[in-house]
């Protein structure tokens, strides 16, 4: 099909004579004197992929046309005819989008040439478009490959360090899935730290609060009963050996990495208290990085309602009320909100993802409804 020139002269016959000549140097041309006519051309299915304006023209200049033909489709070719040479007048409509000026009288060849350089430019013009917005699907593409290869990557190790502990079950799932709805709902009450970048990084770095637990003894982490003073020391190791480990990883490949930086702060301080009583560092309130504080929630929450060998599991309601009581202390007074304002789909992940998980095998039933002090959480309900 072949390009449309659009012609627009408040002459006739110099209209006609732009138009003719066009069509004998075998272009398809379209001429009116009227600009609101040029304008609905301009903006029908078949827009003009060259417009010849006269500059002057009664009641609407052809520099003021000019302006809103490219305002409306910038891949629109312009070229200003005008029997006038007042450079100023050709600057002006250069700046406004035009890519070139043509003196009347001229001949043939000059309306020939000028035509096919501004079909050519166009052509040139949308190639280049065509090929950058390529590139840039090309991109996408892969690093969303890159992405999803390093998430699975991460979940993978944290799988490997969490299937140590065969009591579990899809804890590290449901800790994802508990952190992303918790961020998701902090973010849309407004919280200033919190977008959806915050919330798809969450989502990937909370399955690796745990990773340092990789380092602690089986004696320990598979110790059905409660843990003695230096067993509790040493398994509250696992806090700066994952934060170590990340750290390292981060120091030596990737320092702007946000989600390992995220997944290394976690893994830090999961187990702070926002009263300062918590540990490795005794961090306290906004110190601890915001999303252990919205962790170590998730973590809590799904240490009352998981059973394992030591303790029974808690319905919603039960964790509701112990995480409210440590509001202030334990947990951060906005994570806890928060907690509270999704609970019911927070108790929806859970009961899902507790029909998809294979019925545990408990060595030690017996130990069912020891304190929560003693889980191997690290949480103590008040």
């Amino acid at each position: 099909m072949k390009d449309l020139i659009l012609v627009v002269d408040d002459e006739p016959a110099v209209r006609e004579l732009i138009k003719s000549q066009l069509e004998f140097l075998g272009f398809n041309a379209r001429a009116t004197s009227d600009a609101r006519e040029a304008l609905a051309i301009v903006n029908g299915d078949t827009p003009p992929s060259l417009a010849m304006l006269d500059i002057e023209m009664p009641g609407f200049s052809g520099v003021e046309l000019l302006k809103q033909i490219k305002g409306s489709n910038e891949d629109i070719q312009v070229v200003m005819v005008s029997g006038l040479h007042d450079l100023g007048t050709v600057r002006k409509c250069l700046r406004a989008g035009a890519y070139d000026y043509l003196a009347k009288p001229f001949e043939l060849d000059d309306l020939a040439n000028t035509a096919e350089r501004a079909l050519e430019r166009r052509r040139l013009v949308r190639q280049n478009r065509e090929y950058q917005e390529n590139l840039e699907r090309m991109v996408d593409e892969q690093t969303e490959e890159i992405r999803e290869t390093r998430d699975i990557a991460l979940f993978t190790l944290a799988k490997l360090a969490e299937s140590r502990d065969s009591d579990t079950g899809m804890h590290l799932e449901r800790i994802a899935e508990y952190s992303r709805v918790l961020a998701e709902t902090m973010r849309l009450k407004g919280h200033p730290e919190i977008d959806a970048d915050f919330v798809g990084w969450i989502t990937t770095a909370s399955p690796l609060h745990d990773i340092g637990k990789v380092a602690i003894p089986d004696a320990i982490l598979r110790k059905p009963g409660p843990l003695s003073p230096e067993e509790t020391r040493i398994m509250r190791t696992h806090t700066t050996i994952g934060g170590d480990t990340l750290r390292s990883v981060l120091d030596k490949y990737s320092s702007e990495q946000t989600v390992l930086r995220m997944a290394m702060e976690i893994a830090y301080s999961h187990h702070e208290r926002w009263d300062g009583e918590g540990y490795p560092r005794g961090l306290a309130g906004e110190n601890i990085p915001l999303a252990a504080r919205l962790v170590a929630l998730a973590d809590a929450y799904d240490a009352i309602t998981s059973r394992r060998p030591y303790k029974a599991a808690e319905e919603h309601q039960e964790a509701e009320r112990r995480i409210v009581v440590d509001r202030e202390r334990h947990f951060d007074p906005q994570v806890v909100d928060a907690f509270v304002a999704c609970g019911a789909e927070l108790d929806a992940i859970r009961r899902r993802m507790q029909e998809r998980q294979p019925s545990p095998h408990h060595r030690l039933s017996s130990l069912e409804g020891t304190p929560a002090s003693l889980t191997r959480s690290g949480w103590q309900s008040t």
